[in-house]
């Protein structure tokens, strides 16, 4: 059983990787890729850009810059240090990060319930269109998946020649830098990695009943305190964030994969109303009823996939939060606050398909647990 596992996980990815080849194939020999053009290149103009500026005595990087470029680009320039075809380099190894994250889904739903698990959250990461095209291009979403399901390895998982609390220090590292990848994205880092330490503290049974009590209050006090400070500043500043939204909407708003176009909140109520309906179509559209072309197909496939996984991922949290608490609430608290913050902008399902892809894969480990603590092929 172990060793016919074993064959099909590397037949995976050999087959993930033969496919995100041929999407590189498609792409640069045909000019096939929904994901190509415009921000790409505009990634691979500024890693040519910092490449030919190298070794000056002021350096052209500028890592504080809030533009997505500015970010990614400088990890992009290495390979434009390189003589020959620098973009395919660039293709080829985000090819290979993204298939190493496939690798990390299934060790991690493996290690918390089993092969055939495993194997059922891999199979959509390795095969979803989106999937191969979005890491055929020099996108930053297949480096911001290897660093989160790295940094969850490194976290919650027995590592193999990497004492605590090195694995802990590393584990944080790789969720910075992806949060510095997409700086919006950092927060939510924060407050999870927050709501995570507070509840290990909570729940250890090494620390005395007395130290976890001072501890939380603590913990609760500055936690309370941040939570005012954040709170009481969002409120005064409560039309701008209505306004922000409101205008990043209007501008995705166009195009033939436009979704729920006159929805542009005017208010913090109508903001908060909307939460829960922008989080369902960032997570899951296109639905059926946005399928106009056959090139509609292979989205709306994805979706209604995808909408078996989350239905299947509510028993997942249930069965895995017996296994790992920590881990349970980091996926749940990962899935919710990304979809809430990305429901608010997000106006078209080509741009959701492409945010979605650095939290879809928690839903992916919970919903492969969920059905396969039901369902148990024969082998």
């Amino acid at each position: 059983m172990i060793q016919r596992a074993q064959r099909a996980i590397l037949l995976l990815l050999f087959a993930a990787l033969l496919a995100r080849f041929g999407g590189i194939f498609l792409t640069e020999s045909l000019g096939f890729n929904p994901f190509a053009g415009g921000q790409v290149d505009g990634h691979a103009d500024r890693a040519e850009e910092i490449a030919n500026n190298f070794g000056q005595v002021e350096s052209d990087i500028r890592w504080t810059s809030t533009a997505g470029s500015e970010r990614w680009a400088p990890f992009l320039a290495i390979f434009w240090l390189l003589p020959g075809p620098s973009q395919l380099y660039a293709q080829i190894s985000i090819a290979f990060v993204g298939t190493v994250s496939i690798y990390n889904v299934f060790i991690i739903t493996r290690h918390y319930h089993s092969n055939q698990a495993g194997l059922l959250a891999a199979i959509p990461l390795a095969f979803f269109p989106t999937y191969i095209f979005m890491h055929s291009v020099l996108q930053r979403e297949a480096a911001i998946l290897f660093l989160l399901t790295t940094a969850f390895i490194l976290i919650f998982l027995p590592v193999r020649y990497i004492r605590t609390p090195i694995n802990y220090v590393l584990g944080a590292g790789c969720v910075f830098l992806a949060g510095h990848l997409r700086l919006e994205t950092l927060p939510v880092y924060i407050v999870i990695i927050g709501v995570v330490v507070l509840t290990a503290i909570i729940s250890s049974k090494i620390i005395s009943r007395t130290t976890k009590f001072q501890v939380g209050v603590v913990m609760s006090g500055v936690g309370l305190a941040t939570i005012y400070l954040i709170v009481a500043q969002f409120i005064s500043n409560i039309s701008e964030v209505v306004d922000y939204f409101a205008n990043l909407r209007a501008r995705r708003a166009r195009g033939r994969a436009t979704y729920l176009p006159e929805a542009i909140p005017s208010s913090f109520l109508e903001l908060i109303a909307f939460s829960w309906i922008g989080a369902i179509y960032f997570l899951f559209a296109p639905f059926p009823w946005h399928f106009e072309t056959t090139l509609d197909i292979g989205g709306l496939v994805e979706s209604i996939i995808g909408i078996a996984y989350a239905l299947f991922a509510v028993l997942g949290v249930f069965v895995l939060k017996k296994r790992t608490l920590l881990g349970t609430l980091a996926l749940v608290s990962l899935v919710i606050l990304f979809s809430v913050l990305f429901g608010f902008g997000t106006a078209n399902y080509g741009t959701a398909v492409r945010h979605r892809q650095t939290v879809f894969w928690a839903i992916f480990i919970l919903g492969a647990i969920g059905f396969s603590s039901k369902v148990q092929f024969k082998t």
